[in-house]
Formats: C-alpha cells, structure tokens, sequence
C-alpha cells in the first residue's frame, strides 16, 4: 500500500494579513452598494422638503437603477480585459465622490445626475469584487464558504438600510446618508490598493464600444418602460399608451441590432458563445427568475400587514425582518454546505421547493391570518430563494475559465436586476388592476360620492387614522377584503415564477468541488488531500 499525500502550501502569516485586509477592503465595497440600495428611502420625505423637487422624486431611485443595471455587464467584461483591482479601485473613486456630492447636492437636478453617476460606480462595484473573490480563493471549498459570509453580508446590510437611514435623518440630516459613504470608501481603498493582489488581465484591448451602447440603450429602454408603465401622468402612462409601447419597441430594436453586433465583435460585451454553456444559461434562467420571484412575492406584504392588519410601518418592517433574517442564515448555511460536502445542486433543489411551499403557504393568507403566520410563510420562502442565491454564484464560478470570470459573474447579477425590475412592474400592475376593478364594481361602493371613490381606490390611504375613521367600518372591511384578493393575485403568479426556478433547478449541472480545489461530476468519488492507494 502506497501512500500518496498531496502537498498543501501553507501561506505565510505576512500573505494571510494581507488576505484578510483584502477580503475586508472588497467587503466593505460590497456593503456601500448594498446599504446605499435601501438607505436612501427613508430620507427621501426630508430631501423633497429641503430640495423642493416633488416632479424628480422617483428620478432620484430611478437614475441609480438605471446606470448601476447597464453598468454591471459591461464593467465585468472591462475588468477580464483590464484588471479586476484597477476596476475595482476606479469603482470605489467614483461611488464615494459622487456620494459626497449627492450629500452635497443644492437641488433635485444635480442629486439626480449625481445619483446616476453614484449608480455607475455601484455597477462597477458589483460585477468586479464578486469576480474578485473567485480570484483570492482558487479553491472552490474555502471559496464557496466566503460566498455565503458576502451575500449574507450583503443581505444584512439591504436590512439595515431603512433603519440606518431613518435613524441619520432624523438624528443628523439626510445629507449624512450619502456621506456616511466616505469614510468607509476611504478604509476600503486603503485596504485594496496596499493588500489586494494585482489581477492579470486577458491581453486584450479593444473594447466593443458599439455593443455597449446598443445593449445600454435596450437596458435603459426596458427598464424606463417597466418603471414608467402602469401609472397615470405625470408619474407614468398606460401599458398602451405611445411612450410605453414606444420603449419597449425601442428596447427590442437595439436588442436586436446588440446581438447582431456581438457575432462580429472581436470582444463582444457580452460573448454569446457564454451560453452555449449549460451552466450558464441555467443559472441566467434561475437568476432571472429569482429575482422576479423575491421582490413580486414581498412587493405587497407591507401594505397587507398595515392596511389588512391594521400594523404601523414600524411594525410592518419589524414583521418583514425575519424574511431577511431567514435569507441571510440560508446564505450562510449553504456556504458551508458547499465549502465542507461540495455538491452544487443540492441547494439549488432544496432551496426551489422551499421557495415553492413558501410560496404556497403565502397563497392561504387572508383577512383572518395571523401575524405569526404571515411571518413563518415569509420565512420558509426567504430560507429557500436563500439557499439559490450564492450558489448561482459559485457554479458559473465552477464552470467558465478565468479570463471570462467577470463577464460571467456580472450575467448572475445583470439577470436577477432585470428579473426583480420585471417581477416589480408585472406583479404590481396586477395587483393594482385587479383591486381598482373590483373596487369600482363592489356593491359596497355603489352610490359613493366621486372623492370618496378616488379615496378608497388607492387603499394605502387608510393608513391615515384620519380617513380611516371617516369611512363606514363596512367599506373598511370592503376594502380590506378586496385588497387581500388582489394581493392573492399578484402572489399567485410570483408563485408560478416560483415553479419555474425550481423546473430550471432541475438543469443546473451536477457539479461537485473537492477539498484540493478542483471540481468533478457528482457521481464521481470525493477525493481528500490525502488519498490511500492500494
């Protein structure tokens, strides 16, 4: 019997302070784009106030939304050509100074425009330091282990956003939620440039300039339209409506042409030869419906839990942090799942049924449904889609070469952006529309005066203990009734999309990473760094 040990490198204990500065500086980079996500809302009141730009309100989101979701794909490719550190240092430089401007902007317009090019920077952020990570853990196991501490990191702070936010802008001035940004910007450079490795680049150099502009025109399209659609003037227009119709045109033509030009580029954008992998045109289809799935199933929870319920919003938040709680444990569970058993799909399985009884268990809800309920429902789905997350990450990390880590990497997060933008657009119309017709033909609302109709149509103004006390205890119930009827629609086809995560789970390919850092077929014995051979 022979003895065959496989040599392990112990990194020295200089290259292990270094390792660990360098995963802190890209944390920290992480967590500016993931709190700036939620941080901002509570301060948007205080700024309409001071800034006097009521017609803008939306565009201050929006302009983020925007430029962070075109930026992500185009910056991950930028960073493969490039160098992943030089991106990400251009990432952090751009995010924090135009943080630092948008606290210090004197009007809406220029905090729009400054919030545009916050979003780039964001963009920038979140395709390169995921990317990054694959880059200080060649092997999958430790690597799969981090990937789960980041996305519950990145999970927790999205949590902490609303009440971080709140807390500065009642206690500070809203102008500090954009410049809490500085100083940890400042400590992440700091770590990156002194500690992060320099990442060696493809060689090439040409950049798809005209790809580029034609995807971000169908990206900005989309997305214009799905926030615009479904609103009256001046926030929106009809679905049918010449402007809507108009973008979503827009965003097919350029679509099109995008991909006519990405079969000639000589460094396509986005390489369409990436999905002839069937690794990652799953894990698009999984990210995709995702995203659809977790924003279109929570859009609407709040407003059940205080206009249903009859809850405060504080109340309602605390209600929906165990959705977040559940999500970031799943997250880290699964880490270490991967990191110490390897099985890829796994998780995926596990995790789509999860978010399939969640699912179902949230479709059972009505007027007479307990808050304990609500919460353990939203806890099952939130544990499952928990489990799908940092695992789309580390199979395109297992499946794709090096030189195309960032381009598929950034795809995971391009896909769930637009997935969450669509499942926003598609379950909220369906909501809104289904409750406005059943308002408008129930018996109860019969005969009512004009204003109060127009009251009653928008049931978040129940909120208002002051109308809420002017209406009839009878259309009180009506509206609560209805309301949940709507709600039920919109959950019913966030739980069909639901399906549909777990049908592409089915796909996902039965990789498995052994300790040593290489992967093989599920079917296949795991192999230990020591191995006895007869």
């Amino acid at each position: 019997m022979v003895i065959k040990e496989t040599a392990v490198e112990k990194p020295q204990h200089s290259e292990n302070r270094h390792l660990v500065l360098a995963l802190s500086g890209i944390i920290m980079s992480i967590l500016l784009v993931a709190l700036d996500q939620t941080i901002v809302n509570p301060a948007m009141p205080r700024i309409v106030e001071e800034l006097q730009g009521f017609s803008l309100f939306a565009w201050v989101s929006t302009a983020y939304l925007l430029t962070s979701t075109a930026t992500i794909p185009i910056a991950g490719k930028l960073g493969d050509m490039f160098g992943r550190k030089t991106l990400l240092l251009i990432a952090v430089f751009v995010f924090v100074g135009f943080s630092a401007l948008s606290g210090a902007a004197p009007s809406m317009v220029w905090l729009v425009i400054f919030r545009a090019f916050q979003g780039i920077g964001a963009g920038m952020l979140q395709s390169n330091a995921f990317a990054m990570i694959a880059e200080l853990f060649p092997n999958p196991a430790k690597r799969a282990r981090w990937q789960g501490f980041i996305a519950a990191a990145f999970g927790f702070s999205s949590l902490l956003g609303p009440a971080l936010g709140g807390f500065i802008t009642d206690n500070l001035d809203w102008r500090w939620v954009f410049y809490v940004n500085v100083p940890v910007g400042v400590v992440a450079v700091l770590a990156l440039i002194f500690n992060l490795p320099k990442s060696t680049p493809s060689g090439a150099r040409k950049v798809d300039w005209l790809g580029s502009f034609f995807m971000t025109g169908s990206v900005v399209s989309l997305l214009l339209a799905l926030t615009w659609g479904g609103h009256t003037e001046p926030n929106g227009y009809a679905w049918n409506s010449p402007q809507i119709l108009g973008l979503f045109g827009i965003a097919v033509i350029m679509l099109l042409v995008f991909l006519f030009v990405e079969t000639r580029a000589a460094e396509p954008i986005i390489p369409l030869k990436l999905f002839t992998n069937k690794a990652v045109s799953v894990i698009a289809v999984v990210s995709f419906t995702t995203g659809a799935t977790m924003l279109g199933a929570t859009l609407f929870i709040p407003l059940f839990i205080q206009v249903v319920k009859g809850q405060s919003a504080s109340s309602s938040g605390a209600l929906t942090t165990p959705l977040a709680l559940a999500m970031v444990s799943a997250n880290i569970l699964t880490g270490q799942f991967i990191g110490r058993v390897g099985h890829l799909k796994w998780p995926f399985i596990s995790g789509s049924i999860m978010a399939v009884v969640g699912m179902l268990l949230m479709l059972t809800i009505d007027t007479n449904t307990s808050l304990l309920a609500v919460t353990v429902y939203m806890m099952v789905m939130g544990f499952g889609l928990g489990q799908v997350m940092p695992s789309m990450t580390i199979v395109v990390q297992e499946s794709i070469s090096r030189r195309e880590l960032g381009v598929g990497i950034s795809s995971v997060q391009f896909f769930r952006s637009i997935g969450s933008t669509m499942g926003v657009a598609v379950i909220g119309t369906i909501v809104t529309n289904s409750y406005a017709s059943a308002i408008t033909a129930a018996p109860a609302a019969a005969g009512l005066p004009a204003k109060l109709l127009e009251t009653i149509s928008e049931p978040q103004n129940l909120l208002n203990a002051k109308v809420a006390a002017s209406l009839p205890e009878s259309l009180v119930d009506t509206v609560r009734t209805l309301l949940t009827a709507a709600i039920h629609s919109g959950l019913l086809v966030s739980t069909g999309v639901a399906v549909v995560v777990f049908l592409a789970a089915l796909f996902v390919p039965s990789i498995r990473i052994k300790s040593g850092g290489k992967k093989q077929k599920s079917s296949e014995p795991a192999v230990a760094e020591k191995e006895l051979v007869a």
